[in-house]
């Protein structure tokens, strides 16, 4: 699973993996319960892969705080996300480096927590990794070429465009009193 189909939204408990999506909607599933739903474009919805955490120096990708996590614990569940606020603190202080815990507060950290052990029963850890298409790398395969319009493309487009309607005149009816 890729970390871009894992979704978190705004007021919904818990993760949801994308089933399908169009302009104004998308189809997901959740992670805790396995019910289906459809969910409108009004609501605020994040991908993992969008989301970060603040350190005193710059901020980490999500992706990067669940690896550490997954590798401390060598793929088995964290802490519960129940325990102690001071408990959770000292677990993810123990993977991330200088957490800047004026901006990061204990409820975070427990829906950190949470996460990691949701992706962890549905095992979808360790995530597969994502094309890297912004940076312009290319993993020795070839970059699509920009070639100009062969013959055969421009007649396809050079077809005569269809017949318009002349507009309609607008009647103005009088009516006596």
């Amino acid at each position: 699973m890729k970390i871009s189909d894992v979704l978190a939204i705004s007021g919904k408990p818990g993760l949801f993996k994308i089933l399908a999506s169009s302009s104004k909607n998308l189809v997901v599933e959740s992670m805790l319960d396995g019910k289906r739903s459809s969910i409108p474009g009004s609501l605020r919805v994040s991908s993992l892969s969008d989301i970060t955490m603040y350190t005193i120096n710059e901020d980490v990708p999500l992706r990067e705080i669940i690896k550490s996590m997954y590798d401390k614990n060598k793929g088995k569940a964290a802490i519960s996300h129940n325990a102690s606020p001071q408990e959770v603190k000292d677990f993810v202080d123990s993977v991330v480096d200088d957490l800047d815990h004026d901006r990061v507060y204990a409820s975070d950290l427990r829906k950190l927590v949470q996460w990691y052990n949701l992706l962890i029963s549905q095992k979808a850890l360790p995530f597969e990794e994502e094309e890297e298409k912004e940076d312009g790398k290319s993993d020795d395969k070839k970059a699509p070429s920009k070639k100009k319009p062969t013959a055969k493309n421009k007649q396809a487009s050079s077809k005569k465009p269809l017949a318009k309607k002349a507009p309609t005149k607008k009647s103005t009816k009088t009516t006596k009193k």
